[in-house]
């Protein structure tokens, strides 16, 4: 999927457009059907985010009503808004105890994951993003993690008619991936089977046959892994069974950066927490081992927190499989993405960044 445009409507599926802008870390409004009628959604580095300039404070109201967070506001009138100088909607709830505070702002960003979600179940809008720098000021609450409103959406989508130009051909091969974002997403169970259905690449048909969702619940699940980027089918059996060194990646070079990476995150670690580092970097290995493939079992963790692989592994890495290629590939994926977030949990978000900061300038992660 192209980036999105900035100044052309485009017809597109949303989900795949949003996710393109938060992977941009887009900031502006985006668009749906531009024109009289239009629907505006702020973000804030890709993430769905209040805003006061933008925000709909009519129609917010409404909504509440409508879902029966508030009771019909006898009270909430024109003189109302108009005492004690408050001129926000927002604000009158608040003062006059329609809301608690902390609810009050946290339902503005779930109006608007709802509003939002509702064009998931729709055919293709027309769609327009303008980048526009946010100041700090006019948000009225973070934004919403997009990944995890994407999937949101997928899961309450009701007709898959419209989706069917995005599915990928019976015979098309689908891959799994493992992108660094992939630990923080809130999968549920539907996709966590299907994911790990994936562990070896197969067929879109076979994939339908084998599959106990069902065809429909397989083919809308699959689309919300693709949009993710947690499966591929841009591929096809052709091109997985072309073994040319050319087109493969050095897996030796690729193992090397793994545990430059690895070593790195220990290091990090270790001077912050002290000797507990290498027991985290070992719970991370054996959180995800059980998902990972059979070449990743019983790897010995070195003392400066890279990974000692079995020797024979270790001897024969560019003569593997391209099958096997892309799972090791995966697996090195997996693996840091783990570490990623121990750094996150145990450390903090400013940690984090730092980390994945250096992990970009060394190499991608997927």
């Amino acid at each position: 999927m192209a980036e999105p445009p900035e100044k052309n409507t485009q017809n597109s599926f949303l989900p795949f457009y949003l996710f393109n802008l938060w992977e941009g870390q887009k900031t502006g409004r985006l668009l749906l059907n531009p024109g009289p009628y239009e629907k505006v959604f702020c973000l804030v580095k890709g993430e769905l985010t209040p805003v006061k300039k933008y925000f709909p404070e009519k129609d917010f109201l409404d909504w509440l009503q409508e879902t029966g967070r508030i009771e019909p506001p006898l009270r909430l009138n024109r003189q109302l808004l108009g005492a004690d100088n408050i001129s926000s909607i927002l604000a009158v709830l608040i003062e006059h105890g329609f809301l608690p505070a902390r609810e009050a702002l946290d339902l503005t960003a779930e109006f608007l994951a709802v509003k939002l979600i509702d064009y998931f179940n729709l055919p293709p809008v027309r769609l327009l993003f303008e980048e526009e720098d946010i100041p700090a000021e006019e948000v009225i609450v973070l934004g919403l993690f997009t990944p995890d409103l994407i999937l949101r959406g997928f899961r309450q989508i009701s007709r898959i008619e419209h989706l069917a130009r995005w599915l990928p051909a019976e015979k098309e091969i689908i891959v799994r991936q493992a992108p660094a974002y992939a630990r923080r997403l809130d999968l549920k169970s539907p996709e966590l089977y299907l994911w790990h259905q994936l562990q070896a690449p197969q067929s879109f048909g076979q994939l339908l046959q084998k599959s106990w969702l069902g065809p429909t619940e397989t083919r809308k699940t699959l689309l919300a892994l693709a949009c993710l980027k947690l499966v591929d089918f841009n591929l096809n059996q052709a091109a997985l069974e072309n073994n040319g060194r050319g087109s493969q990646p050095d897996l030796e070079k690729c193992l090397l950066a793994f545990n430059e990476k690895s070593a790195f995150i220990y290091r990090y670690v270790a001077k912050q927490l002290g000797p507990v580092a290498f027991n985290l970097i070992e719970k991370c290995y054996r959180e995800v081992q059980e998902y990972l493939d059979p070449i990743f079992r019983n790897l010995e963790i070195r003392p400066d927190g890279s990974f000692e692989p079995r020797a024979m592994l270790k001897l024969s890495l560019n003569e593997l499989g391209p099958e096997d290629k892309k799972n090791l590939l995966r697996g090195f994926d997996e693996i840091l993405a783990a570490e990623l977030l121990m750094v996150k949990k145990n450390l903090g978000n400013q940690h984090e960044e730092t980390v994945a900061r250096y992990l970009a300038r060394t190499g991608e992660l997927t």
